[in-house]
């Protein structure tokens, strides 16, 4: 009897232990899961940690090369940049925009790239971000400036057919997100009625509000002088209220302001005429990057109608200088004649 006895406790032992295997089986299931899927998750974070280093280093080296002026062949920038916006790098998508504009020196332009991206960017809400080291109000800032940059790219028909009523909706959006320069030209385009009627005097509203709050937005005492010098929206120009515009844009360092400021010195609009103030006026202009300013410069150089004292008195030995070698006299007083003239005019013989 004892071998049959043992025999059934061996069974109900097997038994016992099969039902206790049962249960714990799946929870060890369930461990090897989640150990597994821990370490699948580390790789994956390790994997999108290195993709990040890699598109940071890469868009460093690719701003470094645009910025030293000593790298002649920038060629390879734009595919750089590619590589760190296909991995969603937001700062290397707002510089791709630019190097597709062709603000860069050494990059040709890519019109409808650079529409295309700045369509993206625009559409783009702000929590879809992938970068989790980019703020909210960053991707809103790149948001609003893709979206005036679109404007711009409507307005003037830039790598996409021109839509003026396209522009003043995206230039609607970008100044109503706060843009102060959107809001500048948002003014712009209701004093010039594009894409709408012509309303001055909502775009001298806009214009105050604006000079007030961010008087260093561009332009925008540029557009408040035109207005008033012209008398858009009012009972007729004002060419005193004009010039302290202009005045103040000068103090801004708005080059278009100084130029048109120039221009009122150059014609004497609420001014007495004074064709040297003008010219230093077009040369500052000129310098801050003002085209019109820059052809102004020529065209008074040219004409010569800046009367300073040196140039007086150039005249004038020139004309003295004629009447001596005219007159009949002896080479030895002709030469102490000459001498006198060139002290005269305040040079050494």
């Amino acid at each position: 009897m004892a071998p049959y006895f043992t025999l059934v406790l061996e069974h109900e032992a097997m038994v016992r232990w099969r039902e206790k295997m049962k249960r714990i089986l799946p929870i060890l299931v369930l461990v090897g899961t989640l150990l597994c899927g821990a370490e699948e998750t580390d790789a994956s974070a390790r994997t999108t940690q290195q993709a990040d280093v890699d598109a940071e280093s890469l868009f460093a080296q690719a701003r470094t090369m645009l910025a030293d002026r000593t790298i002649r062949d920038v060629s390879a920038v734009p595919e750089m940049l590619e590589k760190c916006a296909e991995q969603g790098h937001l700062p290397a998508r707002m510089l791709l925009l630019d190097v597709y504009e062709g603000t860069r020196v050494g990059i040709e332009p890519k019109p409808e790239k650079a529409f295309a991206l700045a369509l993206a960017l625009a559409d783009e809400e702000p929590d879809d971000g992938k970068e989790e080291h980019v703020t909210r109000a960053e991707r809103m800032s790149a948001k609003n400036e893709a979206l005036y940059r679109l404007a711009l790219f409507y307005e003037r028909g830039k790598g996409c057919k021109a839509s003026p009523r396209d522009a003043l909706q995206r230039m609607k959006e970008a100044a109503a997100a706060g843009l102060p320069k959107a809001r500048a030209e948002l003014a712009r385009y209701l004093m010039n009625g594009i894409g709408c009627k012509p309303n001055p005097r909502e775009a001298r509203r806009l214009l105050m509000e604006l000079a007030r709050s961010a008087p260093r937005t561009p332009r925008v005492f540029f557009y408040l002088g035109y207005l008033y010098m012209n008398g858009a929206g009012m009972h007729g120009p004002n060419m005193r209220i004009a010039r302290q515009l202009y005045e103040m844009g000068e103090q801004m360092g708005d080059a278009n302001a100084i130029n048109n400021l120039g221009a009122m010195y150059e014609r004497g609009f609420a001014t007495p005429r004074n064709f040297s103030k003008a010219l230093k006026l077009y040369k500052k202009a000129a310098a801050l990057g003002c085209k019109e300013a820059s052809a102004n410069v020529q065209r008074l150089a040219y004409k010569a109608e800046v009367r300073s004292d040196t140039t007086w008195r150039l005249r004038v030995y020139r004309a003295a200088q004629r009447v001596v070698q005219a007159l009949p006299i002896s080479p030895l007083i002709a030469k102490w004649l000459e001498t006198a003239l060139i002290m005269a005019r305040g040079e050494e013989s």
